[in-house]
């Protein structure tokens, strides 16, 4: 079977859903394709948790919005869907949108609804076919059914650079990457304070860990920030091994879920609060931070966050600071000055061998440190609302026109 469209967009998380949304508004048909049976990436099937990087950091007490119109509007919608998705300061002036997942979910459904997105979800990309410098067709394997898409552009948004690896062109890549996490959700809490929960965890945690000869990482198990409601509560579970592109699989899953049902048992005799608690959900994906990158014609460096460089083709605003996980558990953060940000070109969402592919989310071409900023959510919003905008140009000059939109929208605001 054949299907002809104008954009297809590959990944169903928040930079995917913002890219075909973007590029839906400019009256093109757009195809959207997940590899799972449910919309969100990461923010749905890890279960993040939180949104981060969609304010300035700050130390005034009154959180500062960044990004396009898009993204405050995306973010009201979502406060109507779930109350409890308000900014709240996390630590050293960074802001959070701690949010329920079901509310997100049904926010992204009924947001590409209205856009008139076509979504295609248990699909996987098997080939991609190029002429030249321009992506003609792409093979797809969607619901056990073999179709060729023929589209205009190809947005990346699958955070491990699908498309130029199919291809077979240059991409980012490193032998290891930050470490991972598991999420799971504990029901039958009997406690309101996330502060004390948090202490009495790390307390049980940190006994146990040499009875039990658990790896460095367990001690670092905490709280998703604001995801204490209702008696339920999301835990965040740092896991031991460097993470390589080969590591993510359903062994690992398996493995992960055995690590969950231990620490649970503990945690049910350990801690006061968890006497009566049930394991809700173990979440079906581990969080992946970064993997490998497809390549810009610009590659954003630290240098460029950590000095908060401007650019006046900026498509977006990074406002989050250098976040890097190792395999003991710990976390460095490398912060740039509050009330600022950094500019993300445009070059570091076009491809430098394609004329017709684009990327976004962490799929941004970016050096490790870079990429360790502009992972986050906010930001993915950002550079997924610009990649879908960019992928409708019929010509370089009017990519052009697009990029300097695009930056005047941005510096509005």
């Amino acid at each position: 079977m054949t299907v002809h469209t104008d954009i297809v967009v590959i990944g169903g998380g928040a930079s995917g859903i913002a890219a075909a949304i973007a590029a839906s508004s400019e009256k093109r048909k757009v195809v959207l394709l997940d590899k799972s049976d449910s919309l969100g990436g990461d923010s749905i099937n890890v279960n993040v948790g939180t949104i981060c990087g969609a304010f300035y950091r700050s130390f005034s007490g009154k959180p500062a919005a960044v990004g396009y119109p898009f993204c405050r509007s995306f973010l009201s919608t979502l406060k109507e869907a779930d109350v409890t998705a308000s900014a709240r300061e996390h630590s050293k002036g960074l802001y959070v949108i701690p949010y329920e997942r079901s509310a997100l979910l049904r926010v992204y459904e009924s947001s590409l609804k209205q856009a008139a997105v076509e979504v295609w979800t248990n699909s996987v990309l098997e080939s991609v076919h190029a002429e030249e410098r321009n992506i003609e067709s792409l093979s797809v394997t969607s619901k056990g059914k073999s179709t060729t898409l023929m589209t205009s552009a190809v947005i990346d948004c699958s955070g491990h650079a699908i498309v130029s690896q199919l291809v077979g062109i240059d991409i980012h890549q490193e032998v290891s990457y930050q470490a991972a996490a598991q999420i799971f959700r504990v029901a039958g809490i009997h406690q309101q304070n996330e502060i004390i929960l948090n202490m009495a965890i790390k307390k049980a945690v940190v006994k146990k860990s040499g009875e039990m000869r658990w790896p460095k990482s367990y001690s670092h198990l905490s709280i998703v920030p604001g995801s204490l409601r209702n008696g339920k509560v999301d835990l965040k579970l740092p896991l031991p091994e460097p993470i390589t592109a080969e590591i993510i699989g359903n062994k690992h899953l398996l493995e992960n879920r055995k690590r969950v049902y231990e620490l649970f048992e503990v945690l049910r005799s350990e801690v006061e609060s968890f006497c009566y608690a049930t394991l809700d959900t173990i979440f079906p994906e581990p969080g992946v931070r970064v993997l490998q990158r497809s390549k810009g014609r610009y590659t954003l460096t630290e240098e460029d966050v950590l000095n908060c460089r401007k650019s006046e083709t900026s498509v977006a605003t990074g406002t989050w600071p250098i976040e890097e996980w190792d395999i003991d558990g710990k976390v460095k953060m490398e912060y740039f000055e509050p009330d600022n940000g950094y500019s993300i070109p445009a070059g570091c969402i076009i491809s430098n061998a394609l004329d017709n592919l684009f990327f976004a989310g962490k799929n941004i071409s970016a050096t490790p440190r870079a990429v360790a900023s502009a992972r986050v959510i906010g930001t993915g919003l950002q550079t997924g609302y610009a990649a879908g905008k960019l992928s409708c140009a019929k010509s370089r000059q009017e990519q052009d026109q697009i990029v300097s939109s695009l930056h005047h929208e941005l510096e509005k605001f």
